[in-house]
């Protein structure tokens, strides 16, 4: 008999025992050739594929970090942590939705005069005052990431019906352009008998609610028009769900051990 014997990451993985033919006199069969040169190949394979995505959040971390990362992670993770408990989400995805929204940048405003970390509209931020009597929100980052991750919390609510991962994306749609728009395009999603509480059917629908697909319109709504408007800005909604659970599927890999054991010199 004899051990296969494989190194990976300086450990030796045993794969395992095969007849050499020599102490029995044993010619080994075609199938079972064929079968240690599959689990050969499949024990390659994971190595391969975990190169690759060793890789891949290496460049993640040089390429879409801000260079600060380390120390505002370690300034605000207890709060992402804390409210990402509370509102039952993952840190992680929370982490990726401020580095997509702000790249942690505590002065950030957009075009629009949305603000903070979590770009927080002034109209939102005044409901968000009222329902968590909190007055700072534009101007403390902790206030901003407690509001930013309520309201995001208050999207998930609209879609009660969706599995987890199609709610997440739903609702991160809602945060991004309101979720007047998601119903929109759901209503198209029912209309083509498609499951509306799912995110592709709604992605599609998102961008067919120009006044180019009124035609289209005419037969989804009676008044020939979708609900809430037009709407011009899918790209930017499409986009931006599919990044954040982009940087969410590397997060994911770069952390999997306890949050309380996070290295942030190391980061």
């Amino acid at each position: 008999m004899k051990r296969i014997l494989l190194h990976w990451g300086g450990a030796v993985l045993v794969i395992g025992m095969l007849s050499t033919g020599c102490e029995t006199g044993a010619v080994p069969s075609n199938s079972s050739l064929a079968e240690q040169d599959s689990l050969l190949n499949m024990v390659k394979g994971e190595i391969a594929q975990k190169k690759l995505r060793e890789q891949e959040v290496e460049n993640f971390r040089r390429r879409q970090l801000p260079r600060n990362y380390s120390e505002q992670l370690k300034k605000y993770f207890p709060i992402i942590r804390k409210y990402s408990k509370r509102y039952g989400m993952d840190w992680r995805l929370i982490i990726s939705l401020i580095l997509k929204e702000s790249h942690f940048k505590e002065n950030a405003r957009s075009h629009v005069g949305a603000m903070g970390l979590m770009q927080i509209m002034p109209r939102t931020a005044r409901e968000i005052t009222r329902e968590l009597d909190i007055a700072y929100i534009s101007k403390d980052p902790v206030e901003n990431i407690t509001a930013g991750i309520y309201h995001l919390y208050k999207q998930l609510q609209y879609f009660p019906e969706a599995d987890p991962v199609n709610q997440m994306k739903l609702a991160l749609a809602a945060y991004n352009c309101g979720p007047a728009r998601v119903f929109d395009a759901q209503d198209i999603a029912r209309f083509r008998r498609q499951n509306p509480n799912t995110w592709e059917p709604v992605r599609q629908a998102l961008q067919e609610l120009t006044s180019d697909d009124w035609k289209l319109h005419l037969e989804v709504w009676e008044q020939g028009v979708p609900r809430y408007g037009y709407f011009y800005g899918y790209n930017e909604t499409v986009n931006y769900v599919d990044d954040i659970f982009t940087k969410y599927d590397i997060m994911q890999h770069m952390y999997k051990f306890d949050p309380n054991q996070i290295d942030f010199e190391g980061l």
